[in-house]
């Protein structure tokens, strides 16, 4: 079957491809495929939750509305607040008082949280008996379009994330009796999903279902693709599609809270938010810790505004914070940093699967946080006496990351990228892989007038390496260092002085070679080359 390609801008990526997809053995009929109301399937409407019955202020009081200055000024939604109760009598009780004085947005019963609306606060203030905790309403939602464009020399993933990922042979299994809820847009069934999808509509779906924000099913392949064009991490996984964002992308911490509770009741043991907020929200903190108590892990996206801020979920305690990096593992510049980021993934140029049985290349944080879903879920997946918790799974994940960037923990991709390879071979003796980790340009300092050319090697084997040799080609001449002594998983810094110089680029090559005669397991990571734009120096 030929190929069509079509284009579509995404309001949350740069432009992407679309294709239809190439007809497979295990595809679908040809006629299932292009039947528009197949090609889109769509979560059932029986599944919507409905909100209790909204109580209305009287026509005349509409006269009486004030600004709400304080929500304005938080960034929060105006004539809204969030009411917690110490316990779900107290919460009745201020119903049946409320009368015609508020309008009641929504209840939350497992926080005992009550959502309301109101034309002037006075008014709310006058129902409150001072025992209850009152709370913004922020907005919630897709990340938002990259400040600025990908950094020039940015190489897309395109369909290599499981080469990326160190995942040799069949991985469709994994992730099997690993229940994820996806936080989004909601899912669309896709042929390269081969495991149904269950579904629960928080926000209402669009009356025309081929019109469902894509969003959501992009992020969800990402995790449980199963058709080389879009491979995901874990495709036997279990996909709960919670959908709280309209064909916008917006929700809000409400919202956000609600479909947290329903993912932990609905025993979800990972919970992907590809969506983000600069307002640290109570109530959203509150199921956070409710998700915790059950055992269950949250993973968001740090955001694409370019900015030194992680937004929320991603920068409240307890959650797996994620960056994006290209697929040579160089931090984006759209990505969001901070203390709070936990680690890093590809997310720029990702094949994802898209509504109506279509391909796309997708960018973004949104993108970089299934990765971590589906390889947490893949490593509770893995055969053994017996089966890891989430916990278990994410602190093994960490325990063997690919470092980048700044060596050790740093802002920019927090404690490094994920490799299931190097976890899955981590008692696998006989390993030796020397890696140029990263490459970068440190800027001038005291005593470097010119900066510096900073290299990480890292030893991503299982075996100490002994005498391991690096090379920088810089526009300076060859320099050569030895490292002596390099232990499993550990990071050497070498640091080169730039010296004085007119070039307008300066193109650095390093290189790690093993000793002794030894076979690299891994050659492709054993150099690194890239062209620096020097910065104007004062």
């Amino acid at each position: 079957m030929h190929r069509r390609q079509l284009l579509i801008s995404l309001g949350f990526l740069a432009t992407v491809t679309l294709g239809y997809w190439v007809a497979r053995s295990a595809a679908p009929p040809q006629a299932a495929r292009n039947d528009p109301a197949k090609a889109a399937a769509a979560p059932p409407r029986s599944s919507m939750v409905d909100e209790p019955a909204a109580r209305f202020r009287k026509a005349d009081r509409a006269t009486d509305f004030r600004s709400d200055r304080e929500a304005n000024d938080a960034g929060a939604l105006p004539g809204q607040r969030v009411l917690v109760f110490k316990d779900l009598a107290a919460l009745e009780d201020f119903l049946k008082g409320a009368g015609d004085q508020i309008r009641i947005l929504g209840r939350l019963d497992a926080l005992n949280a009550l959502r309301v609306g109101f034309l002037n606060y006075d008014d709310l203030a006058a129902l409150l008996g001072g025992d209850e905790l009152a709370s913004f309403v922020f907005p919630v939602d897709v990340p938002a379009p990259n400040d600025g464009a990908v950094q020039p020399g940015a190489v897309a993933l395109g369909d290599r994330l499981l080469e990326w990922l160190g995942i040799v042979g069949d991985n469709s299994a994994w992730g099997s009796g690993v229940r994820i809820a996806v936080l989004d847009t909601g899912v669309a069934a896709h042929p390269a999903f081969s495991k149904a999808l269950s579904w629960l509509n928080l926000v209402a779906l669009p009356g025309d279902i081929t019109a469902l924000n894509g969003h959501g099913t992009a992020v969800a392949s990402v995790i449980v693709g199963n058709d080389p064009l879009t491979p995901g991490v874990a495709p036997g996984s279990e996909i709960f599609s919670i959908r709280i964002a309209n064909d916008l992308g917006q929700s809000d911490s409400f919202l956000l809270a609600k479909g947290i509770i329903a993912a932990v009741d609905a025993g979800a043991q990972l919970i992907n938010i590809s969506m983000g907020s600069f307002g640290d929200s109570a109530l959203v903190r509150s199921a956070i810790e409710y998700a915790r108590a059950s055992g269950a892990l949250i993973i968001a996206a740090s955001g694409n505004n370019g900015l030194e801020r992680v937004t929320y979920p991603a920068a409240n305690d307890g959650v797996i914070a994620v960056g994006s990096v290209d697929a040579l593992g160089n931090h984006l510049e759209f990505s969001n940093t901070g203390r709070q980021l936990s680690i890093s993934a590809p997310g720029f140029g990702v094949n994802a699967a898209w509504p109506g049985n279509q391909a796309a290349s997708v960018s973004g944080t949104s993108f970089s946080t299934p990765v971590v879903s589906g390889a947490i879920a893949a490593l509770m997946s893995q055969p053994g006496a017996e089966r890891l918790s989430p916990q278990q799974a994410w602190t093994l994940l960490s325990s063997h990351l690919n470092d980048g960037g700044e060596a050790g923990t740093d802002p920019a991709l927090g404690a490094g990228m994920p490799d299931i390879g190097r976890v899955l071979n981590r008692a696998t003796p006989g390993i030796y892989d020397a890696a140029v980790a990263s490459q970068r340009i440190m800027p001038p300092s005291p005593g470097f007038a010119n900066g510096q050319v900073e290299i990480l090697i890292q030893n991503r084997g299982t075996e100490r390496l002994i005498n391991t040799g690096v090379q920088v080609a810089t526009p300076f001449g060859t320099v050569s260092s030895n490292i002596t002594t390099l232990a499993p998983n550990a990071v050497q810094t070498i640091r080169l002085p730039i010296q004085p110089h007119s070039a307008t680029a300066l193109r650095y090559a390093s290189q790690v070679q093993l000793s002794g005669g030894l076979t690299d397991a891994k050659p492709s990571n054993d150099r690194r080359a890239e062209t620096y734009v020097p910065a104007p120096v004062d």
